[in-house]
């Protein structure tokens, strides 16, 4: 079997439309002879075909876990089903997820030290307010705990340098003034306090001159996580400016999570294995589109410019169902309720995979011989849905874009039917 390459993709996005795709006609008997299908998302259920990820993911040290909606049950499911085989039989090490890596880091001290609480750790997060989230805490500090301090412990780290707001940045920087450099803390908190780019500057300049003093006083470990956290703010004060005027934000948030990734799995877990949470777009080796039709190339394809065949691709999809998202109908971010998914159309790639006749499956595609005729359909390119944290039904058509499959993903989950996630308040 020979891989897909980005150029052969590009060639093929050149020469086809979505309707010159080969028809289905012989696809079924093809697709059902190559998913593997799973009895449940449920990941306190084990499946025993879960041991063919052994030989499918080899020796990839990175694997990427995508979901096509924030708000689906069935997407948190499958992917802490699968984390779980991961860290329990293949030796990864860590979640990272699609948040604020300040925020994470009092998940990060719960599930690994049992520092405060799981709600309480949840609540600072900010993000993920979803019985979901809840459960993939709770199964990483049992996981720890029964491992009796056993090292390396499972490590939950947020990359996403798209903060909210800088209030647990600057609770943690002026918690680290305050062992270091107390006459410090007031000006740098207010600093923080005033939301300038400026000010975001001046707060990671003042630190960086500091290091030597500040390392003797505490130790490089860290400052240099401290120093990090200083990093974002400038990417993450310019992503919410260009949201806000409408300018295009993806390249710069993008571009450096590449790097928030990366720092954090040389310098927080020495280099361990990693699995990564985020959304389809952020995981896959493709390009997001932004304002004006600007593309930019998403994390997931730059860590596999980066890694190859060690960083491995998961997207998650499903043919019908429900799930929450922001209502946008009317233009406008208007509530957080629950939609119902229109079906898609004969050229998704939904509607094809859903002939595997399968509630539930995984299918392979990093080795798909596209010569083979029942194949050639994968190739596309073929719209795949991809909705994230909005919806409007009536504009389904809007959250499509047109890819390769077997470019974009390594494995796909397919589900015939999804369910909506449990909120929960704080």
């Amino acid at each position: 079997m020979r891989r897909v390459t980005v150029a052969a993709a590009l060639l093929l996005i050149a020469s086809l439309s979505c309707d010159d795709v080969t028809d289905a006609g012989a696809a079924p008997s093809w697709l059902e002879s190559r998913v593997i299908p799973l009895a449940t998302a449920d990941p306190a259920v084990d499946d025993p075909n879960l041991l063919l990820l052994d030989e499918i993911i080899g020796d990839a040290r990175i694997v990427g876990m995508g979901e096509a909606t924030h708000g689906t049950t069935e997407f948190w499911q499958i992917r802490q089903k699968l984390s779980k085989y991961l860290v329990e039989n293949m030796g990864f090490t860590a979640i990272l997820h699609e948040a604020p890596l300040p925020n994470s880091l009092y998940i990060d001290a719960y599930v690994t030290r049992g520092e405060g609480s799981a709600l309480e750790a949840h609540q600072r997060l900010g993000y993920w307010r979803f019985q979901e989230m809840q459960d993939l805490i709770a199964w990483m500090r049992e996981y720890n705990v029964q491992r009796g301090g056993e090292e390396p412990p499972l490590h939950y780290y947020g990359y996403d340098c798209a903060f909210l707001s800088w209030t647990e940045p600057t609770n943690l920087i002026a918690g680290y003034l305050e062992t270091v450099d107390p006459t410090a803390v007031t000006d740098i908190t207010a600093r923080l306090e005033n939301y300038t780019v400026e000010d975001a500057r001046y707060v990671y300049d003042f630190l960086a001159a500091n290091a030597a003093a500040y390392v003797a006083l505490s130790s490089e470990e860290e400052f240099e996580l401290i120093l990090k956290i200083a990093e974002n703010l400038e990417p993450s004060w310019q992503i919410w400016y260009n949201i806000r005027n409408e300018v295009p934000e993806t390249d710069v948030r993008e571009g450096f999570n590449i790097g928030n990734v990366n720092w954090i799995i040389e310098h927080l877990l020495d280099g361990g294995k990693v699995i990564i949470w985020a959304h389809n777009g952020h995981v896959w080796n493709g390009y997001l589109e932004d304002v004006g039709g600007i593309q930019a190339r998403s994390v997931g394809a730059r860590l596999k410019e980066q890694y190859g065949d060690d960083y491995y691709i998961i997207g998650t999809e499903f043919y019908g169902g429900q799930f929450m998202a922001w209502d946008v109908c009317d233009g406008y971010y208007s509530a957080f309720v629950v939609h119902q998914a229109a079906l898609p159309k004969s050229n998704t790639y939904e509607f094809r995979l859903q002939q595997a006749g399968e509630p539930l499956f995984f299918l392979d595609v990093s080795g798909i011989d596209e010569s083979v005729d029942e194949a050639s359909w994968l190739m596309g390119p073929m719209n795949s849905r991809v909705i994230g944290a909005s919806y409007c039904q009536r504009n389904d058509a809007e959250f499509y874009y047109s890819i390769p499959l077997p470019v974009y993903y390594d494995g796909l989950v397919h589900f015939e039917s999804t369910n909506p996630v449990t909120r929960i308040t704080f």
